[in-house]
């Protein structure tokens, strides 16, 4: 198991970091959006899904590889933005969604600079500080997507937010689910 770990790491980084760019070069903006939301997802919720969940082996592997699904994070939002910023138009508009993906992304550019070891050994305790950067990112990212999915998007951002810290707080007291 131990000599699969590498690889599959590398699998990550350098999959996604290859279909992020294949993407972009196709312009699926909307499918870079969408995945680069969903495993931010994952990053953000797996810790707390082990901990709910402590039977279920997939998260334990899911928790072994955050960092590189953090980075392949990035480079599918950095795909996306890139895609348009030929077309953007800045304002300070906070009912524009691109301002929000725009913030996004300026929250998610010092989180994959730092997702290294060398930044983690050079930072010590402040690296934790920096990557809390995370929860607001995704708050953000959410706002972003639900603003462009019109008033339906926003409630369902909502409902997923509401859904996932939930289970993030449950988690920090201990609940534990078991599964059969």
């Amino acid at each position: 198991m131990n000599s699969i770990l590498p690889k599959l790491k590398a699998l990550i980084f350098y999959g996604s970091l290859f279909t992020s760019t294949f993407l972009a070069f196709s312009h699926q903006t909307k499918l870079l959006g969408q995945a680069s939301l969903v495993l931010l997802t994952i990053v953000i919720f797996t810790k707390p899904a082990v901990k709910l969940f402590p039977t279920i082996g997939f998260f334990k592997i899911l928790l072994a590889h955050r960092r590189q699904l953090g980075q392949a994070t990035a480079f599918f939002a950095l795909a996306h933005a890139s895609i348009q910023i030929k077309s953007y138009i800045f304002s300070f508009d906070l009912s524009d969604f691109r301002f929000w993906g725009l913030l996004a992304i300026l929250l998610m550019i010092p989180l994959l600079i730092t997702s290294n070891d060398f930044s983690t050994r050079l930072l010590k305790r402040n690296w934790f500080l920096l990557q809390k950067l995370i929860h607001p990112l995704y708050i953000v990212a959410m706002i972003h997507y639900g603003l462009r999915e019109g008033l339906f998007g926003l409630i369902k951002s909502a409902f997923i937010l509401s859904v996932l810290y939930f289970s993030r707080l449950l988690a920090s007291h201990g609940v534990k689910f078991p599964v059969l």
